[in-house]
């Protein structure tokens, strides 16, 4: 990964003070993110005291989620500090949510994971080599995928012509923050048939750190239906399979997610 970024945290003895460029933390700016990967900047402000350009010769840097080290490198390439100038200095960071939760993991009931970046630069002037250190915190974005587990599959009614059914999912929220689940659609399988196709444009909320009912309601021709009203009145569990996308609004914008779930399910009737 190529990383462009100089920062600093003062400056050396008096002869060397006037030369060294001073730098403050800026923002951490969420750039992409998804239930697999995310992107971020870290923003510095950056000045230049000195009359000329300053190449970087020298970068090593290490990043830390909850104390846990995830990157390090070293790599001064491309890194130019204009003459006498303060301008915005960026380090881009992409990583694999996937990855990252391997080593850390978020407490149940939060939205982020402390951060530390920590590092060094170097560059060489007329008047020798310049080296300062930085060190740096603040809150790292920790996006988990939802938890999702089929419930009972209710008939709620039977025609001559086909049988209505509401299949019940549990969906786990880890986050602190209610995650909003909009424009589900969704495809249900009985024993490896296909037998629903639907859409919902509100499928329901999730309170932070909190696991609810929601609920998929669908129409199939009685005859796709026949396995499971054959279960229902044998008192027998039905294979079930759902495939769906919805649009989840979290504490980092709204985050498109894939549900793939089967399993053995009760079908109860409508009391």
């Amino acid at each position: 990964m190529m990383l462009f970024l100089i920062v600093a945290c003062g400056g050396g003895g008096s002869s060397l003070s006037s030369f060294v460029p001073t730098v403050k933390f800026n923002r951490l700016e969420l750039t992409d993110i998804d239930f697999e990967d995310l992107s971020v900047d870290f923003v510095f402000d950056v000045h230049n005291p000195n009359p000329v350009d300053l190449p970087l010769e020298r970068f090593d840097y290490g990043l830390d989620l909850a104390e846990i080290e995830i990157l390090t490198g070293n790599s001064p390439e491309g890194v130019l500090l204009r003459e006498e100038a303060t301008s915005e200095m960026v380090l881009p960071v992409s990583l694999s949510f996937t990855g990252i939760y391997d080593l850390v993991t978020a407490e149940r009931g939060e939205d982020e994971l402390p951060f530390r970046f920590q590092g060094g630069f170097g560059w060489d002037t007329d008047i020798g080599p310049v080296d300062v250190n930085f060190d740096e915190a603040g809150e790292f974005p920790a996006l988990r995928v939802p938890k999702v587990q089929l419930g009972e599959l209710l008939v709620s009614e039977v025609t001559d012509t086909q049988a209505g059914f509401i299949l019940d999912v549990d969906v786990d929220n880890d986050h602190a923050s209610t995650l909003d689940f909009a424009n589900l659609d969704f495809k249900v399988k009985f024993a490896g048939v296909e037998v629903g196709v639907g859409s919902q444009d509100e499928f329901g909320s999730v309170e932070g750190a909190t696991t609810k009912k929601l609920s998929v309601p669908f129409a199939v021709n009685y005859f796709d239906a026949a396995d499971a009203l054959i279960a229902l009145a044998g008192g027998e569990k039905l294979k079930v399979d759902l495939k769906a996308t919805s649009d989840v609004t979290t504490p980092f914008g709204i985050v498109p997610m894939s549900i793939n779930e089967d399993g053995d399910v009760d079908v109860v009737s409508e009391e």
